[in-house]
């Protein structure tokens, strides 16, 4: 309606212009009467004029007002567009990595069984040389013990003869723990692993503010990877455990720590920072025993390392030592082939694992949540002790 009006207007001011420029340019004096109609006229033409002017002008700004929003809106639309096919392909990259661990395991399993049908084609997996050197002999020559769970107080236990890969008895060993400082296997493991041991690395603030004092570390001090890792393994310092990892990349290396565990199949465990200090960090006696075993097996260093009663790191920027004298009890007993502890408040007990040389047979014993892993692991050892030989 608005636009036929603006036609019917512009209509009646053409005719009116053409009829107005038929009058003559000298008017008669009974046309000055009507010589008034050409100036009302133009009067008219300004007013319509103006409020044409008025209205294309509104137009124009709602036009400008209606583009500027639909630019607006559509930007809004395209950037969430953006953002939910940023989260939408995360997700897929994370269930993809997933699926890849446990098709890659499910693909070891398979390669095991075919072995055993087949032994002249053996499987790509990770092999534990000691366990073919003994294999002959079964478990019904080994004598398990009947054990009294009554005689233990931790939350999980394992206790196994490592070189048969046999376990002797055990106790909740799927049940997820906080695992505190045991967590330092997986970081010294790595570090080994990933990381060229004569590096030197420059403690840093954010390392030396770690919870914890042993080691007595100072920001600037320049120290090798093998003694960090000393420092890891005797004191279980956090402050070397945070510098190596901040070095590598804190990131990546937590990263390294989890894909380790996958290429273990320890699936129940969960690394979130590289010290123990987070309750995140959980495990179960059975991926721990996995972890346990690759070590014994691959990197037996480290457990010469644990098993010392004291240690010398050196600090090169001052080429000076300092003595480092082990928190484990059974460090520098004879029996004793090495193993961490670890305890945080969160986790409502203290944890250790520790491997002994009992009746000619390597043991790995496991505790989580014991009032006191020492003693517990003592009445461990003494139980392995008095099994059937």
């Amino acid at each position: 309606m608005r636009f036929q009006a603006i036609l019917l207007s512009l209509i009646i001011l053409v005719s009116l212009l053409i009829s107005g420029a038929k009058f003559p340019s000298t008017p008669s004096s009974k046309e000055n009467v009507s010589q008034t109609a050409p100036a009302e006229t133009s009067v008219f033409v300004k007013d319509l004029y103006s409020a044409l002017s008025g209205r294309v002008a509104l137009v124009g700004q709602n036009l400008t007002v209606a583009n500027r929003n639909l630019n607006q809106n559509l930007n809004q639309n395209l950037n969430a567009l953006s953002r939910n096919l940023t989260v939408t392909a995360d997700k897929l990259d994370q269930n993809l990595a997933a699926l890849k661990q446990i098709a890659s395991a499910n693909v070891h399993d398979f390669l095991a069984k075919a072995s055993d049908s087949n032994p002249e084609n053996p499987p790509s997996v990770i092999s534990y040389p000691a366990l073919i050197s003994k294999a002959e002999i079964n478990a019904e020559q080994i004598f398990p013990c009947n054990a009294n769970q009554s005689a233990f107080v931790s939350k999980a236990i394992l206790i196994k003869y490592l070189d048969y890969n046999f376990n002797v008895f055990e106790l909740n060993p799927e049940k997820r723990w906080p695992i505190a400082s045991l967590s330092k296997l997986m970081t010294v493991l790595v570090a080994i692993e990933k990381i060229d041991l004569d590096k030197e690395i420059i403690m840093t603030e954010k390392a030396v503010s770690s919870d914890g004092t042993v080691g007595d570390f100072r920001a600037g001090e320049i120290f090798k990877i093998r003694d960090l890792i000393k420092a890891m393994l005797i004191v279980s310092s956090n402050d070397a455990a945070v510098a190596v990892a901040e070095d590598f990349g804190e990131k990546e290396f937590i990263n390294e720590m989890q894909k380790k565990a996958a290429e273990l199949k320890m699936f129940k465990t969960t690394y979130l920072e590289p010290t123990g200090l987070s309750f995140i960090n959980q495990s179960t006696v059975d991926d721990l025993a996995k972890l346990a075993t690759y070590i014994y097996f691959n990197h037996p260093e480290i457990l010469e390392i644990s098993r010392q009663k004291e240690t010398e790191l050196t600090e090169l920027k001052s080429n000076t030592s300092r003595k480092l004298l082990s928190i484990n009890k059974f460090a520098g007993e004879p029996d004793f082939i090495g193993g961490k502890t670890g305890y945080i408040e969160e986790a409502l007990g203290r944890n250790l694992i520790a491997l002994f040389e009992i009746n000619d047979k390597t043991v790995l014993t496991i505790t989580l949540g014991a009032d006191d892993s020492f003693k517990e692991t003592a009445r461990l050892k003494e139980f392995v002790q008095n099994c059937q030989k």
